[in-house]
């Protein structure tokens, strides 16, 4: 028998169609197939999974306060115990990725009895794929429980669990609303199927992981800083609630269109859980397909092309027809998708199938420039960095009387950078040191003329090509050197008052 605590149900607030509109909130209907509970199997079992090893974390965040003084506190439990588990856990492991390991124990979690027996609630042959991967587990949770005192460490626990609850009935409210009124449909009651939503703290950050046994939607929801994080995820999990049934009602309309599983198989990145799964995959689509109206990504096509080579190939056929219904004003959306699935046609997919390997053609040839276009920014930073610390070198050497070292230094730089103003500004004080006039001069104009050097080069080379000109008694030319310093504005670190002061001396 399944053992639950009963927290709460989900109280919708709000107008969520146009039936609604003309009444108060306070009459919106409890949308009684949703519970918000907590489990002591969720609980305990994923204690045994960290007492075990299971230590990964959503990266870049830290494991919730929960988790870390559980697990603390589990180092105390029987070594012999610990060992055996870690044993199983390391036996198990689902490859390379420590994310996945999570899983197949949460299935298992919610197809086991309450404590203190933790036996299976089905038999071992009808388990689902993941959960018989670590069938046995079970064995271990039900010693874990009794010497590990789980009992009394949940009765400590539970309250941050109904915590965490209370964090996200708002993010469920909001995003039930929108759901329904993007439907067109009131809450209501529904006999045969059941949401029921845990929380469980001792697993990674933001981890959401939707099981379906028997009609009832489990949605097991790991610690997170802002439950709002977690809105997509539930959203699916919820719409999985609303569109199974209609992909139930009418199988008959899709199933005249089964051979299109075929299709879908040789997608290269479909997972194993769809294989074989044509109803399962025509459900995913339609999902998918609301979830991108609802929430417009940046790139609509390349989340497109994606969604199709994860196998869900009606995406495109259902994206249209969802365009359609949005531009409908009186028909729900439970209504509309008999005419959906009526007006499907397999040459409309396989013409999409053909559009998506065009489109990522594109999406390809788009990427590539990207990348050229990176590289060559990237390139151009490493240029600008390179010759920087070129001339701050030279700099530095040229304030110590360097003279060769910094010419080396400079002479590397204006190899990359021919019209580069600085250098040659550079160049020039080296030229003036060696008494090297006419050097200098060429240097200085060099620098004068250079774009993007700054003001006080410009203007400090004016002065001294003006001074140039007054020792070759150039008076004239001399004057509009120093007028142009003059005329200039901002901090040019004192070059206009020596240019006045050399204004002064000209005959």
């Amino acid at each position: 028998m399944t053992t639950f605590i009963r927290i709460d149900k989900l109280l919708l607030v709000g107008c969520l169609c146009s039936t609604l509109s003309a009444q108060s909130s306070d009459s919106v209907a409890d949308l009684v197939n949703m519970d918000l509970t907590v489990d002591v199997r969720i609980f305990t079992v994923l204690a045994a999974l960290n007492a075990a090893g299971f230590n990964f974390e959503t990266p870049g965040r830290e494991m919730s306060q929960v988790r870390q003084a559980l697990r603390q506190e589990l180092q105390q439990t029987d070594p012999d115990l610990l060992e055996r588990l870690q044993t199983f856990y390391n036996g198990h492991r689902q490859g390379s990725d420590r994310g996945a390991d999570q899983v197949a124990y949460i299935s298992l979690a919610l197809l086991l009895s309450g404590p203190p027996d933790f036996q299976l609630t089905v038999k071992a042959e009808d388990l689902p794929g993941d959960a018989w991967q670590v069938l046995g587990f079970e064995n271990l949770v039900q010693e874990f429980y009794q010497k590990a005192g789980i009992a009394s460490l949940w009765q400590r626990y539970q309250p941050a669990y109904t915590d965490e609850l209370t964090a996200y009935r708002p993010v469920l409210r909001e995003m039930i609303q929108q759901t329904l009124q993007y439907f067109r449909i009131p809450p209501r009651f529904v006999l045969d199927r059941k949401i029921i939503l845990l929380p469980d703290l001792l697993n990674a950050k933001t981890i959401v992981n939707a099981r379906s046994l028997d009609r009832v939607y489990y949605i097991v929801v790991g610690p997170t800083d802002n439950a709002a994080e977690n809105h997509h995820q539930l959203q699916h999990g919820y719409l999985h609630f609303l569109i199974d049934p209609l992909v139930e009602k009418f199988g008959l309309l899709l199933l005249e269109h089964g051979d299109l599983l075929e299709l879908a198989q040789r997608q290269p990145q479909l997972q194993e859980q769809f294989r074989n799964k044509y109803f399962l995959l025509v459900a995913e689509s339609l999902i998918e397909s609301v979830l991108l109206q609802l929430h417009k990504p940046e790139d609509l096509n390349r989340e497109v092309a994606n969604l199709f080579r994860q196998g869900y190939i009606f995406v495109p056929y259902f994206l249209r027809g969802l365009t359609r219904y949005e531009q409908t004003e009186q028909i729900s959306f439970p209504s509309y998708v008999e005419n959906l699935f009526q007006d499907m046609q397999p040459s409309q997919i396989e013409e999409d199938a053909k559009t998506i390997a065009a489109l990522e053609d594109e999406l390809k040839m788009e990427q590539a420039k990207q990348a050229d276009n990176q590289r060559r920014f990237q390139e151009e930073v490493d240029q600008r960095n390179r010759l920087s610390s070129l001339l701050n070198q030279a700099a530095i050497l040229l304030s110590n009387s360097e003279y060769q070292a910094a010419s080396e230094r400079l002479a590397s730089l204006l190899e990359e950078d021919p019209e580069n103003g600085n250098a040659y500004f550079y160049l020039a004080q080296i030229a003036s040191q060696r008494a090297q006039y006419e050097q200098a001069f060429q240097h200085y104009s060099r620098a004068a003329g250079s774009p993007g050097v700054p003001d006080w080069v410009r203007a400090w080379s004016l002065l001294r090509i003006g001074n140039y000109h007054a020792f070759q008694a150039q008076f004239g030319e001399a004057r509009i050197s120093f007028d142009q310093v003059l005329e200039m504005e901002g901090d040019l670190q004192g070059a206009k008052e020596e240019t006045q002061k050399s204004l002064e001396q000209l005959p």
